[in-house]
């Protein structure tokens, strides 16, 4: 006894020419397939912008974090001259 074939079955490998409305559904297909890649790109490009930001942004927090550290010692600094030169 033959074994029967395991899985579906192959389809024919003969093709049946095209109609105006198959060809139309083809064309949105490709279409929205390019579609969905230019979408994902642009936000795969949206991410790597928005890293980009949030390490800027953290850049600029630990500049404005030292800059007022800097101006709170400018600070005290001429406050001890001017009470040396008014001495109290």
């Amino acid at each position: 006894m033959d074994k029967k074939p395991v899985g579906r079955p192959r389809k024919d490998d003969v093709t049946k020419p095209a109609t105006k409305q198959e060809l139309k559904k083809e064309q949105r297909r490709k279409y929205m397939r390019d579609y969905k890649a230019r979408i994902d790109k642009d936000i795969a490009e949206l991410d790597k912008m928005e890293e980009e930001c949030q390490k800027e942004l953290e850049e600029v927090r630990k500049q404005r974090k030292m800059l007022i550290n800097e101006l709170e010692k400018s600070n005290k600094q001429s406050e001890s001259i001017l009470k040396e030169k008014v001495g109290k």
